[in-house]
């Protein structure tokens, strides 16, 4: 039996690469659709127990929000206001 030369050894694997990369698309795209389901039932998890949690006692709920609103609200206009200094300073 004889041996093949080096360039048509080359030339089998460099034909093998499209079919090689094929297969590896193919399982890196079940990986990811296989990880967004784990993904997306956690999260609808996390939604049922949050609604189940709003309905059950919906005042705190309002306050928890109206909370949050208003550390976001001082959030941004600290950040606004800093940023305002910064330039008055740099314009100086």
């Amino acid at each position: 039996m004889e041996q093949q030369p080096q360039t048509d050894r080359t030339l089998n694997k460099m034909r093998d690469i499209p079919a090689r990369a094929e297969d590896v698309a193919y399982d890196a795209r079940a990986k990811l659709n296989e990880t967004v389901e784990q993904i997306s039932g956690k999260a609808r998890e996390y939604v049922r127990y949050a609604d189940r949690r709003v309905q059950q006692n919906p005042w705190t709920s309002v306050g928890i929000g109206f909370g949050v609103g208003v550390l976001f609200g001082a959030l941004i206009t600290m950040a606004i206001s800093s940023q305002r200094s910064v330039i008055d300073r740099m314009m100086r």
